[in-house]
């Protein structure tokens, strides 16, 4: 039996890394939205490291492919995303906004409204990627063309996410007054 690659090694350790802050920042920031925040930051910069320790090699062949996919995927991330998020903002407020971006209401399936298929998307996406990269790095080893679709696919992830994470980090919090030892 074959040793895999030292790439899906590195990459499945960089997971787990990802999966142990994922779930712990639950435990140790409490606010949902700054920790949505952090997650998705961290799960855009796990696919960029993943796609970078798996094709490495492929960088400059798959450019031609990965731009376009990307520009594709900033392109519909902020016609349908970000427009979308920018007008739950408007309709209920930030601190409606903030304290329910994302909560999933059986009523959102009904009216398949866009926000909640974001919520699923980043996980199913991720999911994809995951799987593709294991796919082309060990079962297709050494193939180009598997590479680089792969390369494309992560490159549309990355693109489409990209608009959803300038918008949450572009949201103001409103200030809370903090409790002072004087107000008691």
């Amino acid at each position: 039996m074959e040793q895999l690659p030292y790439s899906i090694t590195l990459v499945i350790a960089i997971l787990t890394a990802f999966l142990m802050f994922a779930v712990g920042s639950k435990y140790v920031i409490h606010n949902n939205f700054e920790r949505t925040r952090l997650v998705m930051t961290a799960f855009f910069c796990f696919i960029v490291v993943t796609l970078t320790i798996a094709f490495w090699q492929y960088r400059i062949d798959s450019l031609p492919f990965t731009i376009p996919a990307f520009g594709i995927g900033v392109l519909g991330g902020y016609l349908l995303g970000v427009r979308t998020e920018q007008q739950k903002v408007r309709i209920n407020g930030i601190e409606h906004y903030m304290e329910h971006f994302s909560h999933i209401h059986i009523h959102s399936y009904r009216s398949l409204n866009w926000w909640t298929f974001v919520n699923f998307y980043s996980v199913a996406g991720g999911l994809l990627l995951i799987n593709l990269v294991g796919l082309s790095t060990v079962i297709f080893a050494h193939n180009e063309q598997s590479a680089i679709r792969t390369c494309m696919v992560g490159a549309l992830l990355l693109g489409s996410v990209f608009p959803y994470l300038l918008h949450l980090w572009s949201v103001k919090a409103p200030h809370q007054r903090s409790s002072t030892t004087s107000d008691r």
